[in-house]
């Protein structure tokens, strides 16, 4: 029997360094971006990623993307 999927969901996050605490080490926040349609390019998601990213004074570290789903036989 096939498995096929349900419920896809995709998610992205974007981490910022704040700054660096006392030892030096960066400090991050992460500010997460949901309901992303499944059928949106990656380059779609990264743009979006930037985008809410521009709207804060902190510099971007990273951008994570994650997908959720429900496998059904």
């Amino acid at each position: 029997m096939a498995v096929m999927k349900s419920n896809e969901t995709r998610s992205a996050s974007c981490r910022f360094i704040t700054g660096l605490d006392g030892n030096g080490k960066e400090k991050i926040m992460a500010k997460a971006i949901a309901n992303f349609k499944t059928d949106s390019t990656l380059d779609d998601v990264y743009e979006v990623a930037l985008a809410v990213a521009s709207l804060y004074p902190y510099s971007i570290k990273a951008v994570n993307m994650a997908e959720r789903c429900e496998l059904l036989e």
